[in-house]
């Protein structure tokens, strides 16, 4: 369609003038005299740009221009005059004018500035266009969705926020994401400043909101960066930030606690009889304010269970701190757990706030309590009892009311058999023990960790790899696993690495795994049969139901009913 342009002037030879410019040109013309004329052609005709004096009779240009912006029209309005104004032409930049140019008029300036005024509204057509079709989307997902900018800005949220999270977009645009008071656990908060603060995406599966109004509410969280210049719907020059998407997964939840065999319990995996067990202590947990010791192999996922107690239970709002006991010196870790003042030691050159300080209020997580030197578990031995400790240097003492969670994977009792352990400290952090088991254990949650695994490195390393082939399933089946689960995913790591197929065969393996050959045994056969059977019961026979049940994909599941010849019959 040609450009439709409406001329604006008092002076009839202006008006020709012009006119025969832009006909030339192939443009269609419309003319006025008078602000009158001009309001009855803008409401019966589409106008793409419009040319108008400022000096128009009893009105102006500068009332067209208003007219213009009260009817939201899309068109750009250039202004023009014989007598230039410093305080006009401010008002007109002001109003939105797209340019301001003097008389008298040159042919090629007009023509110029024409062509970049189709451009300008062709752009902010297009714009808008895009803009309705992102908030269409926006607003019909029934994912709750918020952006906030790299300080936890709010700068968007969609309408099913509203209902997961229960926050309404008019109280919270604009705000910082910490300053809304908290009707949930608000670990979002803290996935959200991970993300922001590593620029990675974060994954947290079946979290339980703990929401003042959805009081069993459980949601599965994403985080994503955004690291463009488009956050949201808005235009932000350099300004990082984060998208959250949370999917209410209640229903879910609730028909795999109705089969009892739930699948995970916050990022940890796992549907077998120990990890149901496992499940259910920790739960009790949550708002038993406790010490805890976790127990267990290396890579069986005890720091995912001190996470999961802390987020979970009645300290989910202080801070989760984590100490590696086993990865520092004595002197190191001293001043790691309980911080030290300048000169305290060679290279103490500023004061240091320790980790149980930092978390006053929250949990502190002893990985390997099981190294720590005798003297240093004699000072961990008066926080327990005291709640206080002294920096190293210092003899103030300073109160920490910090919950702990420590896990090792030494035999505790043999070391205070040995003298290496102290007694009093061993049943001080025995009040609860949780037992993390081990992979050749349950060797049931080995397809549910495939998946997950499988699901991660191709978003990691931008693959499509759909499945392991049975082969490796068979030698995954009856491995031992020394190395447990953190083995487990970095076997697949390797196999995506050196795969260039969409199944890993047994080929793709780590040369450990490559050697083993055998088959499933007729027991582990069964129990997977019996397992497939009863969620398809309960789901009414809906595969996709089934097997998100499961946690595995649809294409796993009809494999497996063809394996086993399952039928409703």
């Amino acid at each position: 369609m040609k450009a439709k342009i409406l001329i604006i002037d008092d002076e009839e030879s202006i008006r020709i003038t012009i006119k025969e410019f832009l006909l030339k040109e192939g443009y269609d013309i419309l003319v006025a005299k008078s602000y009158e004329e001009t309001e009855k052609i803008i409401d019966t005709e589409r106008i793409d740009i419009v040319l108008s004096d400022i000096v128009l009779g009893g009105k102006s240009g500068i009332d067209v221009l208003r007219n213009v912006n009260e009817r939201h029209l899309k068109c750009p309005v250039v202004l023009f005059t014989g007598y230039p104004n410093l305080e006009t032409a401010s008002e007109a930049v002001h109003l939105g004018a797209y340019d301001y140019i003097t008389k008298p008029v040159e042919k090629m300036t007009l023509l110029h500035t024409v062509r970049m005024a189709l451009r300008h509204k062709s752009l902010i057509e297009e714009r808008d266009k895009n803009h309705a079709i992102l908030k269409a989307t926006f607003k019909s997902v029934k994912d709750a969705i918020i952006t906030v900018d790299n300080v936890l800005k709010i700068i968007e949220i969609n309408d099913a926020a509203t209902k997961i999270c229960g926050l309404l977009r008019e109280d919270v645009l604009g705000k910082s994401f910490e300053s809304i008071p908290k009707m949930c656990s608000g670990q979002c908060v803290e996935v959200i400043k991970k993300t922001i603060q590593k620029k990675l995406p974060v994954e947290v599966y079946r979290l339980e909101c703990k929401h003042e109004t959805r009081k069993e509410q459980i949601v599965s969280m994403n985080t994503f960066p955004l690291m463009d210049k488009i956050v949201g719907m808005e235009s932000i020059d350099g300004i990082d930030g984060c998208v959250m998407v949370a999917k209410d997964e209640t229903h879910v939840s609730g028909l795999e606690k109705e089969l009892e065999s739930r699948q995970r319990l916050s990022n940890i995996i796992g549907k077998d009889e120990k990890m149901q067990g496992l499940y259910s202590l920790m739960e009790n947990l949550y708002n038993i304010d406790t010490t805890v010791i976790i127990t267990g192999e290396s890579g069986t996922g005890k720091g995912l269970i001190a996470e999961a107690i802390h987020y979970g239970g009645v300290r989910r709002q202080g801070a989760f701190v984590k100490v590696d006991c086993s990865a520092l010196t004595e002197t190191l870790l001293e001043s790691e757990l309980f911080g030290h003042v300048k000169g305290a030691f060679t290279g103490a050159v500023t004061d240091k706030i320790g980790r149980f300080q930092k978390a006053d209020g929250g949990t502190i997580f002893l990985d390997e309590i099981g190294d720590v030197s005798l003297d240093v578990q004699q000072r961990l031995l008066r926080v327990i009892q005291e709640k206080e400790f002294e920096r190293v240097g210092d003899s103030t003492p300073i109160t920490a009311d910090a919950r702990i969670v420590a896990a090792t994977n030494k035999d505790l009792q043999e070391k205070v058999r040995l003298g290496e352990f102290r007694e009093d400290l061993y049943y001080r952090l025995k009040i609860i023990e949780l037992s993390s088991p081990p992979l050749r254990d349950r060797r049931g949650d080995i397809p549910l960790l495939v998946e997950h695994f499988i699901e991660r490195f191709n978003q990691k390393l931008k693959k499509n790899i759909n499945n392991i082939s049975d082969d490796v399933y068979k030698i995954f089946m009856n491995y031992e696993w020394p190395g447990n689960i953190r083995e487990l995913e970095n076997a697949i790591e390797h196999s995506f690495v050196v795969c260039n197929k969409t199944i890993i065969d047994a080929e793709d393996l780590p040369g450990e795994l490559r050697e083993i050959k055998a088959t499933p045994s007729v027991d582990e056969k069964s129990d997977e049969y019996n397992t497939i059977l009863q969620v398809l019961e309960k789901t009414k026979w809906n595969k996709t139901n089934a097997a998100k049940l499961m946690g595995i994909s649809r294409r796993t599941i009809y494999n497996k009913i063809k394996e086993y010849n399952i039928s409703p019959e």
